[in-house]
């Protein structure tokens, strides 16, 4: 009988693993003598042209945390979670084809969100939106870590809870070193490296899933195992996690949508494009990558669930181990499916794609935040400040948010799927960001009393947290979601947006409007 931590991972498949790590410290002690500025730090120097801006920002975006919470998704929901696949490609290929947001962002030379805030409205709203946008983005990757380090202890068979932290540990220490030295210049020369290691990989793997599970074992989790089908359903028939339903639906449509435009580890790839219409191009193209990001975790999730059901005493001992290992969640049950699938040597390979796309998330998530620490709170802060001076700064905070990381992801626990803690903390920035930036660029009456009263609203979002959701609902007697509180959040600083810019207008100023092309002449 197989044993929940049988793996055909071995000494080979650590050797293939370690000699691209190895690789990757490389490239970032190479990336280190082409930073000259922080124009090339952050955002590349504003060189990426089209097909090298679509391999970075797939690489960043189709990172194993997405591969995780997706293939998490699929096991516990099924069929149904297809759903967030293809909301996100439609919001993609939307903002691709009309522009909309990304074409003014780029036209107006910014390196960052928070840069436009002072722009648009206020040095004041550039630092408090900054400040909210970190608190947001921090505790959004702040599990990212903990999922990483799952992954490789499960699909090498490591079962001592310490593998776990110290795994963690290490994977930090070494993503910390080459972002560190090169930037964006390492960033995206690794995402490149990644986009072509994971696509191959991510393409073999799924065949390798389809040939293990097979037509009859897909066709047999709705015919036998009363799988998870209808998204509008609230109701999950399988009894392996939450439903979803229409509510969920409508929330993670506004999630995502707006995530699309505004999240700042993609809005960072479209600042880094050679022009604003080759950034439009961008967002165009990738909606089909966005949909494979996606879909293709999902559809592994969806043949674990096969693999375990076909095999019920297996399945139970992987939910005893839920319950008594705490390395051991609903996240694990992929990998230990692919350790059991995949042949000795192809796991290796493939073991190596994820953790480049571990790598890959990581850097430019690390690179974001501290450069938004620099240049949206230290330096309007501080006064001018040398180039030498923000790349220090900006080191600096990345090793302070490692460190943020490593304890939040040894301590936080996750009261549902990993997704919707992704998607409740970033709520906290997205429902401010959203009025704030949409408001400042097509409504002339934006004000910055509307600005600072939406971002200061989007903190609301921390009540949808699950200790937040549990303490409200024993408070009130109420039965409140993360979903409500989400949806209420964004509601609520969209409407103090209005209101605050209809109250406290703003002075008349030239520099209120930028200067761009219409959408409709790109």
């Amino acid at each position: 009988m197989i044993s929940l931590y049988d793996t055909n991972f071995t000494l080979l498949d650590w050797s293939i693993v370690v000699c691209y790590l190895l690789t990757s410290i490389v490239i970032g002690l190479w990336a280190n003598r082409y930073v000259g500025n922080l124009s090339d730090y952050l955002v590349a120097g504003r060189k990426l042209r089209i097909r090298l801006a679509l391999a970075t920002m797939t690489g960043t975006e189709l990172g194993l945390v997405t591969v995780m919470y997706m293939a998490e998704l699929g096991f516990i929901q099924q069929y149904a979670s297809l759903y967030l696949a293809f909301l996100e490609a439609g919001a993609v290929l939307i903002i691709g084809l009309t522009g909309f947001v990304v074409y003014r962002l780029r036209d107006s030379s910014i390196m960052t969100i928070p840069e436009y805030y002072e722009k648009r409205y206020s040095s004041t709203v550039r630092v408090v939106g900054a400040s909210v946008m970190v608190v947001s983005g921090v505790l959004n990757m702040g599990l990212f870590l903990k999922a990483g380090s799952q992954f490789l202890t499960a699909i090498s068979g490591l079962q001592d809870e310490m593998y776990l932290k110290l795994i963690m540990t290490g994977l930090l220490l070494l993503v910390l070193f080459y972002t560190v030295l090169g930037g964006m210049v390492s960033v995206v020369i690794t995402d490149l490296i990644q986009f072509l290691i994971l696509g191959t990989g991510m393409v073999i793997v799924t065949g390798v899933v389809f040939w293990s599970i097979g037509w009859d074992g897909f066709a047999a989790i709705v015919t036998e195992q009363n799988g998870y089908f209808d998204p509008t359903n609230p109701e999950n028939p399988s009894g392996k996690g939450g439903g979803i339903g229409w509510l969920q639906i409508i929330q993670m449509t506004v999630v995502i949508g707006s995530a699309a435009m505004l999240w700042p580890t993609s809005a960072a790839r479209t600042l880094s494009c050679q022009s604003a219409a080759v950034a439009q191009r961008l967002y165009t193209l990738s909606s089909i990558s966005f949909l494979a990001r996606r879909a293709l975790p999902v559809f592994w999730g969806i043949g674990t669930f096969a693999f375990f059901a076909a095999q019920p005493e297996l399945f139970a001992e992987f939910n005893e181990a839920v319950k008594t290992n705490s390395s051991v969640t609903s996240l694990s049950a992929m990998p230990l499916f692919l350790a059991k699938v995949v042949p000795t040597g192809l796991l290796g390979l493939v073991t190596a794609g994820m953790i480049a796309a571990f790598m890959s998330t990581h850097d430019s998530y690390l690179l974001c935040w501290s450069g938004v620490i620099t240049q949206d709170i230290v330096a309007p802060l501080a006064g001018p400040m040398s180039q030498r001076a923000r790349i220090l700064v900006t080191r600096i905070a990345i090793f302070v948010i490692g460190a943020m990381l490593l304890i939040w992801g040894l301590w936080y626990e996750v009261s549902s799927d990993l997704w919707g803690y992704l998607a409740v903390t970033g709520a906290v920035y997205l429902s401010g960001a959203i009025p704030t930036v949409v408001g400042g660029l097509y409504w002339k009456r934006g004000s910055r009393a509307g600005a600072l009263a939406a971002i200061l609203g989007g903190l609301l979002g921390l009540s949808a947290m699950g200790p937040c959701v549990e303490m409200i609902n024993g408070w009130f007697s109420s039965n409140l979601n993360a979903t409500h509180l989400t949806l209420m959040t964004f509601a609520f600083s969209a409407a103090v947006y209005v209101l605050g810019s209809l109250i406290f207008p703003d002075q008349p100023r030239e520099s209120n409007t930028f200067p761009v092309n219409p959408v409709a002449e790109v």
